[in-house]
């Protein structure tokens, strides 16, 4: 079994003929764009657990219509609870909320921008359907994983946009763009002969309806909020761009397809590092997002004042980890499962395990404590199990998360290294590189075709603290939230 089995053969020929001489352009390869404007957003969290609500929002900043994916995944096992297709018409702005329900989670929005299919006017319930049923060995996207197949597992998790394309045809263009505040025929996007693919040959209005190459130009927020409590947790998403490959027509697929994903991502990626770029080539696209995002250490702070009753939470989301992380079911006595880097733990119940190494210290500068080494001893020390994972200190569990991990603290506040640098883990058959190397033993790196060893994991995320004022004024109790973005080290060997 071969990673490169999981792209298409169209795909992976577009990808290696559009890497051709292009290697050394920056602006031509897939890179996060700190304006925070791109072709793809990652959102790394969003949750209706605890009272809370997400609210969100994406931005069409462009003078040109665009078709993008939305698709919501659940938190453990990054399963897709929800996916449809949004059309934006020029300087169109679309937002919705994942609410809780009796069971699980859903979307609802009030907007009038075009959805395919159409988002009810009740919203619509985010399912199951991708973790529940048999158990299925490998990198898959559906079926039993291990894990609880409950609709509670899809109340907390991110969610991604991607652009597939911009739409020239004067007639789509047309019916989605908004008169008097309502697009003017949304039925035209909806219908299931709609075809804006590649190799579309539907014509609406004299014209092909396939979609020109994406352009970028999209931009978004998202906002953790929780109205009893008084905290809003307000965040930007990560941007990709120059996604797609330069050479493909467009990415487009219908409604109900699970694709386009970040395997569709060209395969040359530039990386800004310090006061250099270094600029990679891969065989999968997922390994280029995978480059971008790796980082070897994760750094922030915490607070836990007893004063002000305060607490700490960190969101660690790693978007790719699907991709390389297989199911396999422990109690099997032959494991034919294939794992691949940057990843050393295959996914299970309690998940797929990485460990990590944490170092804190107190506002003082001084009283450096060393919680646990990567690798842990059998049993013991701190990782990371899931796609999304909060990482709380001294059980303060701000978002109250069920995909959570606790680190013990011995200060009130400070800050703290969070390592991936795990080497020598054990796995069956071994673990494959990125460059097609398998190696007997797991570690936390990866190595590009052409030579670079990206070391670390693939990590999006943020920090959030909250305060409460017991006398903000006489008799009145106050709360306070502030979130800020992790800040993080790079470390690249070979470019």
């Amino acid at each position: 079994m071969q990673k490169f089995k999981r792209k298409s053969l169209y795909l992976a020929l577009v990808a290696a003929v559009s890497s051709v001489g292009i290697a050394n352009t920056a602006s031509s390869a897939v890179h996060v764009n700190a304006n925070g404007l791109g072709q793809v957003l990652i959102y790394p969290y969003y949750t209706s657990r605890a009272g809370v609500d997400t609210y969100l929002s994406v931005v069409n900043t462009t003078g040109s219509a665009k078709a993008v994916k939305v698709r919501f995944t659940e938190g453990r096992n990054s399963r897709e609870v929800l996916d449809f297709n949004l059309y934006l018409s020029k300087n169109d702005m679309w937002t919705g909320a994942v609410v809780n329900t009796t069971n699980g989670a859903k979307l609802i929005t009030a907007d009038k921008s075009c959805t395919a299919p159409a988002i009810p006017a009740g919203g619509k319930d985010f399912v199951n359907f991708a973790f529940s049923g048999t158990n299925l060995e490998g990198i898959v996207r559906s079926g039993g994983d291990g894990e609880t197949t409950s609709l509670d597992r899809t109340r907390e998790g991110y969610f991604e946009i991607i652009e597939m394309g911009t739409i020239t045809n004067t007639a789509i263009e047309a019916a989605v763009t908004h008169v008097s505040g309502v697009p003017a025929n949304c039925a035209v996007v909806q219908a299931s002969s709609m075809d804006m693919g590649p190799s579309s040959s539907l014509v609406v209005g004299g014209q092909s309806a396939r979609a020109n190459p994406s352009t970028g130009g999209l931009a978004g927020t998202a906002s953790l909020v929780n109205v009893a409590g008084g905290t809003d947790f307000g965040y930007d998403p990560v941007a990709l761009d120059a996604f797609a490959p330069g050479s493909v027509q467009n990415i487009w697929n219908a409604p109900g397809s699970i694709l386009p994903d970040m395997t569709f991502a060209d395969t040359t990626g530039v990386v800004f590092n310090g006061g250099s770029t270094v600029t990679s080539t891969w065989n999968a696209g997922e390994d280029t997002v995978s480059s971008l995002l790796m980082h070897n250490n994760i750094i922030n702070e915490y607070v836990l004042d007893a004063a002000t009753l305060s607490g700490t939470d960190w969101v660690i989301t790693m978007p790719t980890k699907r991709h390389y992380v297989p199911v396999h079911n422990t109690a099997l006595t032959t494991d034919g499962t294939l794992l691949y880097s940057p990843f050393t733990h295959k996914f299970w119940l309690n998940g797929a395990c990485e460990p990590v190494g944490l170092s804190y210290w107190n506002r003082e500068e001084g009283n450096v404590s060393i919680v646990d080494f990567s690798p842990p001893a059998p049993g013991g020390g701190t990782s990371l199990c899931w796609e999304t994972t909060v990482v709380t200190f001294n059980n303060s569990a701000v978002l109250a998360s069920a995909n959570g991990v606790n680190v013990p603290v011995n200060f009130e506040n400070g800050w703290l290294r969070m390592a991936f640098a795990a080497t020598g883990v054990t796995v069956v058959n071994g673990q494959t590189d990125a460059n097609g190397v398998v190696h007997t033993t797991a570690e936390h790196s990866m190595t590009s075709v052409d030579g670079d060893t990206y070391f670390g994991l693939p990590t999006v995320g943020f920090m959030v603290q909250d305060f409460i004022n017991q006398n903000a004024a006489p008799g009145v109790l106050a709360t306070y939230g502030g979130n800020f973005n992790h800040k993080y080290t790079v470390h690249i060997s070979g470019s």
